[in-house]
């Protein structure tokens, strides 16, 4: 269970962001010069795991896991707790994903999955398929299916699935019941297995692609499954039940592992034509087409896409050993999820707070925020 979650936040928005800035020029003026000082940290920090909140201006939800740093605000994420990069115990692989699946499934409670269809969220599936707790599992899904076949197989007639076929963020991203299900997806995988940077990336110069996943790693990884629930419609959720798939603490210990062991393969998911510096083979120019930042998808032939058919081995043996299917374990494709579906308006929640509150335009100011904000 949580605990210290009291005036903290788990989750926010660069939309929050923006309304505290005007909320502190009101209520604490003298803070202001402090203010900007420590926005201007926060984006030092989202530099340094790959992103480029300085051509973007995307200034994104930071929680430090370790608990060390509150650059805005005072965060909170211990039901996640920070795995430190050394060697562990040798395990396979898969019993890691297993572990996991498993893990999530003790809580009894019905799993809000989030299933693109991409390599991470099916290997995750799999592993829930394979332990036989497809009953327990509610399967949603928005817009193009990425793995047809496998719906197919494994979905259809034996999960219970909502499919929003319009594609658009605004139901997908209400469709979780956060308040009595758990909540996950396999949206942290990118960040576990080496990638750097999504849409906002380019511009940025780090070249020590280590870092920027142990910073990514430590500031950005815990948050990223509660994007799915940005249009979720109570007033509550229980934090109890936010279960990022591959943050489960056996899969971080065998990447740490992995990584050691020289074996992880680093990708740039942003076509800013700078090497690929840490892979084990020459550096190569990561390049996606055109429509990349559009429409999320890159034909096969695109060097980004050649380049991520030698990342995430683990995940691919994992999914072949169980489907005996080369095409869906060794040639899928990387979509970017998130950027094929569309938004027909502005997403409603802003924030999420420890306490389960969640922070909308119509209650933000019913809420005195002087204790969430860091360091005033």
């Amino acid at each position: 269970m949580l605990t210290d979650t009291k005036n903290k936040l788990v989750y926010y928005t660069k939309k929050f962001i923006s309304d505290i800035t005007k909320w502190i020029s009101i209520n604490h003026p003298l803070f202001v010069q402090e203010w900007e000082y420590y926005k201007e940290k926060h984006k030092e920090c989202l530099y340094k795991t790959g992103y480029n909140p300085y051509n973007f201006g995307s200034v994104v939800c930071l929680i430090d896991r370790k608990g060390e740093d509150q650059f805005l605000f005072n965060t909170n994420t211990p039901l996640i707790r920070w795995i430190p990069f050394q060697k562990y115990p040798k395990r396979s692989f898969a019993d890691c994903m297993f572990e996991s699946a498993q893990h999530i499934a003790n809580s009894g409670k019905t799993i809000d999955f989030f299933w693109s269809g991409g390599l991470d969220s099916n290997a995750a599936l799999l592993a829930f398929n394979e332990l036989g707790l497809e009953k327990q599992l509610h399967v949603i899904m928005g817009g193009k299916l990425e793995s047809p076949d496998l719906f197919e197989k494994i979905v259809r007639g034996r999960m219970d699935y909502t499919w929003d076929e319009t594609g658009s963020k605004n139901v997908t991203f209400g469709l979780a019941q956060t308040d009595k299900h758990i909540l996950c997806s396999g949206s942290e995988g990118d960040t576990q297995f080496g990638a750097k940077g999504m849409s906002t990336t380019k511009g940025n110069t780090l070249e020590n692609l280590f870092d920027c996943r142990e910073n990514k790693r430590r500031y950005y990884s815990s948050h990223n499954t509660w994007g799915w629930t940005t249009n979720y419609s109570g007033d509550w959720v229980d934090v109890n039940n936010y279960m990022p798939f591959y943050m489960y603490e056996s899969i971080e210990k065998w990447l740490c592992n992995h990584v050691i062991a020289g074996d992880m393969v680093y990708y740039i998911l942003e076509g800013d034509e700078r090497p690929l510096s840490m892979c084990p083979t020459p550096p190569t120019l990561e390049q996606w087409g055109d429509d990349w930042l559009k429409t999320g998808e890159s034909p096969m032939t695109s060097v980004g896409q050649q380049m991520y058919k030698k990342c995430k081995m683990p995940l691919r043996d994992f999914t072949y050993n169980i489907t005996k299917d080369k095409n869906l374990s060794y040639e899928i494709p990387k979509t970017l999820s998130g950027i094929r579906l569309s938004l027909d308006k502005p997403l409603n929640v802003i924030a999420i707070t420890g306490e389960g509150h969640v922070i909308r335009d119509d209650n933000f100011n019913d809420f005195d925020w002087t204790p969430y904000i860091a360091n005033i």
